[in-house]
């Protein structure tokens, strides 16, 4: 089951995806008439600055797009764990009369968050 969240980061990656489609094409155009257009009819200072701004956006979708899966990721990894449920394993451990202490055979790692008694 998606979740909400993970529906809407998804509706934005479409729409990002898109606006970087549109935004390379206009790259590309603007690129095209620049090696087209020899008589001059847009200035090469406005030439230059619609690409700078082009390219700017471009970074920003980017950048975008790249925070968006991150996004995801975290969503789905959050409805994964939901999902699961929050089952942290137990175990008690009792020794006889005096219940303190420890026994094991061999720890291949770290012993922690144990609690012993009641």
């Amino acid at each position: 089951m998606i979740s909400t969240k993970q529906a809407e980061v998804e509706g934005a990656i479409t729409t990002g995806n898109k606006q970087l489609i549109v935004l390379e094409s206009k790259l590309d155009d603007l690129n095209l008439s620049s090696d087209d257009d020899d008589d001059g009819a847009i200035p090469q200072e406005d030439r230059n600055s619609s690409l700078r701004q082009l390219e700017e956006e471009l970074k920003g979708i980017k950048a975008a797009q790249k925070l968006l899966t991150e996004l995801l990721s975290k969503a789905q990894e959050e409805a994964v764990a939901k999902a699961a449920g929050s089952q942290s394993p137990s175990t008690n451990v009792t020794f006889g009369a005096q219940n303190s202490g420890i026994q094991a055979h061999t720890i291949n790692g770290g012993v922690s968050g144990n609690r012993f008694g009641k």
